[in-house]
C-alpha cells in the first residue's frame, strides 16, 4: 500500500520510538506539539523533544499554547498538509469538535492503560498509587468524550512494582512504537473492527487538590504522613519524575514513619525538602536522593552529615 500521510500530536520527552515508527512506516508530514516552555530556577526556555525531533528530521511542526485558540490554525495546517491520518499520545490538550469531526474514525490514540480502567490524564501514576500488578497500551479511536472511544487493540504489561511512573512510561512507549504500524495497517485494511468499550466499568484517578481533574498537580505529591508506609513508598515512584514527593524538614523530623533524625539548631523547619526516591526498611521509610528548596539533589547520607544531629 502507498504510504499515508500522517501527523503526529504529542508532547512527551519518551515520544521519539513512536516518531521513528511513523516517519518509517508512513508518510509522517506534520507534528503538533506544545510551545516552548520556560524551566528551571534559571527560567530557560526549552522546546520539547517533538520539536526538536521535527526540526532535526526536516518535519513541520505546529505548536500550541492554547488549543481552542489554535485549533482552527492547526485544522489548516493538516489540510494544507494533505493528512489521512492522527495518532496522539500523551498530547496535554482536549481536541476539540471541529478537528474531531473533520477526522471522524481517523483519529487513533495511544492511552497508557487497559481501557475503561484509568481514563484520563496519569493513568500510569494512578496504576502505581493503587498498587495495580498490571497495566498496558490501548489503541482506541477518539471521540469527543475522554478516553471513552472505541478499542482497537490493547497490549498487557506486568508491574514489578519498584518502578518509577517515568520509568513505566518509557517501556510503554517503546511497546506502544513496537505494535503502532500494525495496529494502524490492519485497521485502515479493516482487520480490526473498532469495540465499544464498557463504560459502566469506568474508572478514573481524580487529584485530591482538584477533584474534578484527572491532572496531577504539585499540591497532591505532598507526602501525608498518616497514609501507610506503602501508600507512601508508592506515591514516592508514582510522582518521579513529576511533580516528585515533598514534604516539609519539620514533618519529616516528627514523623514517625520517616527514619528517626534531629535537625541541627537554627535549620527552617518549614523549607520543602523533594524526595526522589525511597525504600521501606525495618518499619520506616527511607529517604535514598533528596533535594532542598534551593540546593542541588543529594544522597540521604550526605542530607543527614548536613542538616541532622549525628549520633555520637
Amino acid at each position: 500500500m502507498n504510504k499515508i500521510k500522517v501527523a503526529f500530536f504529542g508532547t512527551s520527552d519518551r515520544s521519539q520510538p513512536i516518531l521513528e515508527c511513523l516517519d518509517t512506516n508512513f508518510d509522517l508530514v506534520l507534528c503538533a506539539t506544545k510551545t516552548d516552555r520556560i524551566v528551571g530556577r534559571h527560567r530557560k526556555t526549552e522546546k520539547t523533544l517533538v520539536k526538536k525531533w521535527g526540526e532535526r528530521e526536516g518535519i513541520d511542526v505546529f505548536e500550541i499554547e492554547n488549543f481552542k485558540k489554535d485549533e482552527n490554525g492547526l485544522v489548516k495546517a493538516l489540510i494544507k498538509h494533505g493528512v489521512e491520518l492522527i495518532v496522539v499520545a500523551d498530547f496535554g490538550f482536549i481536541i476539540g469538535k471541529e478537528l474531531i469531526d473533520k477526522y471522524k474514525n481517523k483519529i487513533i490514540n495511544i492511552h497508557f492503560s487497559l481501557l475503561p480502567k484509568y481514563r484520563g490524564a496519569n493513568p500510569i501514576q494512578a496504576a502505581i498509587i493503587q498498587g495495580e500488578k498490571e497495566t498496558g497500551i490501548t489503541y482506541l479511536l477518539m471521540t469527543l468524550d475522554l478516553d471513552e472511544g472505541p478499542i482497537l487493540h490493547q497490549i498487557k504489561l506486568d508491574i514489578k512494582g519498584n518502578e518509577t511512573s517515568g520509568e513505566l512510561y518509557e517501556v510503554l512507549f517503546k511497546r506502544a512504537a513496537q505494535n503502532l504500524s500494525d495496529v494502524v495497517k490492519k485497521y485502515l485494511n479493516k482487520e480490526i473492527v473498532p469495540v465499544e468499550q464498557n463504560h459502566e466499568k469506568a474508572s478514573f484517578y481524580y487529584s485530591p487538590s482538584h477533584p474534578k481533574s484527572t491532572y496531577i498537580y504539585k499540591e497532591d505529591a505532598r507526602i501525608n504522613w498518616c497514609e501507610s508506609l506503602k501508600q507512601i513508598e508508592r506515591k514516592v515512584r508514582a510522582f518521579n519524575p513529576w511533580p516528585i514527593a515533598w514534604t516539609t524538614l519539620g514533618d519529616l523530623e516528627k514523623s514517625e514513619k520517616a527514619e528517626q533524625m534531629e535537625l541541627k539548631e537554627g535549620v527552617k523547619k518549614d523549607l520543602r525538602i523533594k524526595i526522589y526516591s525511597a525504600e521501606l526498611k525495618e518499619g520506616k521509610i527511607i529517604p535514598k536522593t533528596i533535594q532542598v528548596t534551593g540546593k542541588n539533589k543529594t544522597k540521604w547520607e550526605d542530607f543527614k552529615n548536613g542538616y541532622t544531629v549525628q549520633a555520637k
